[in-house]
């Protein structure tokens, strides 16, 4: 039964991986297709995705750590965008994604 574990938890671990890397593939994906004014937000972004120390915040004094987590908390907002403009992506049994569709890109 000890084998059969460390099995398991090496599948779990892998399925754990496959999930987040896919994760980060998208978000990337997502990230690189928007388009910024200033391509500098598009860089936090994806720096943000780095897989460091993702279990808890860093909060240190250095001032360029600080003007980054300022300028992209100011990414961060609501918005109020027509329902229209959006659509459901994904499976009929898994919950889906409702994503802007406002180009038409996922027709």
């Amino acid at each position: 039964m000890n084998g059969l574990n460390k099995k398991l938890e090496e599948l779990s671990r892998q399925v754990k991986l496959n999930n987040q890397l896919s994760y980060q593939i998208l978000m990337s994906n997502i990230i690189s297709n928007l388009h910024f004014e200033n391509s500098k937000d598009k860089e936090i972004l994806l720096l943000l995705l780095q897989d460091r120390d993702r279990n808890y915040l860093r909060i240190n004094h250095n001032e360029e750590i600080y003007n980054n987590i300022v300028r992209y908390l100011k990414l961060l907002r609501p918005l109020d965008i027509p329902i229209k403009d959006l659509i459901r992506i994904g499976g009929k049994g898994d919950g889906g994604y409702v994503m802007y569709n406002g180009g038409g890109v996922f027709e």
